[in-house]
């Protein structure tokens, strides 16, 4: 073989080192993984029969991903611990969010709300039966989900008898087996729940509050992919216009 046939084949090696070298170096700057912190609230998150999380929430994700490239991963973990690893930055994204100013020093509520509920409450038919005015919930006991938000009135009310339980199972149960009187919850949410199972006859409460509970996908000021923020909105206010979390939402409607 003579020196120009050598000198072809060197060439030919080092294009081809430089050409793995590249797809390495693109591999390596693909978009990186959030992390998503959330907890069971069907029928937005549930568990699945293969133990995964499922649900609306989980199917925007799936969406989201394949919108905006990011890839997300979604983790199991009890809504105050989460809202604390927002804070820090440890978790990127939580979804299911409502709105409070507290919250929103540490969190970057990504626009536009990608679904409205409203919040209700929620007894055994005399209790509800009675309840037609806010001032009624006063001499009641009312159960409610610890560090969720429901509405501006109720949240800030010191003077009402609230106890605060971890999960919307667990208040739901209390209510049912006469524990406590009344719950508040998400009509969303709740009714959803009571279309599984309602043996002992919840009902919701003639008083319905004049507020609507928007649901956001928020993002960590502290996360150190906070400068994603922008992509995911643009992501999720596509699928908001163009009616595809619509259509996700309608087989979980009661």
């Amino acid at each position: 073989m003579g020196k120009t046939s050598w000198s072809v084949l060197g060439l030919l090696f080092v294009g081809w080192m430089a050409g793995a070298q590249d797809a390495q170096e693109t591999q390596g700057q693909g978009m990186p993984t959030l992390t998503v912190a959330t907890e069971f609230w069907p029928p937005f998150r549930m568990a699945g029969e293969d133990g995964r999380i499922r649900g609306l929430d989980i199917d925007i994700l799936h969406r989201l991903q394949a919108h905006s490239g990011i890839r997300f991963e979604v983790k199991r973990v009890p809504w105050g611990r989460a809202l604390k690893q927002m804070q820090t930055g440890k978790t990127d994204l939580m979804i299911g969010l409502a709105h409070t100013p507290e919250r929103a020093a540490y969190i970057d509520y990504l626009q536009p709300s990608y679904y409205q509920c409203h919040p209700a409450f929620y007894g055994k038919a005399q209790v509800a039966a009675s309840l037609r005015d806010y001032r009624d919930l006063h001499g009641q006991k009312v159960g409610y989900v610890l560090s969720s938000a429901y509405f501006e009135r109720f949240d800030n009310d010191e003077g009402l008898d609230k106890h605060g339980v971890l999960t919307e199972d667990q208040l739901l149960r209390m209510v049912e087996r006469g524990h406590l009187p009344l719950m508040v919850g998400t009509d969303c949410q709740v009714d959803y729940a009571l279309s599984q199972r309602n043996d002992t006859g919840l009902v919701k409460a003639a008083y319905r509050p004049a507020h609507t509970s928007a649901l956001y996908l928020g993002m960590s000021k502290h996360s150190p992919h906070h400068e994603l923020g922008p992509r995911l909105a643009k992501a999720l206010q596509v699928m908001v216009e163009s009616g595809e979390i619509e259509a996700l939402a309608k087989p979980y409607r009661p």
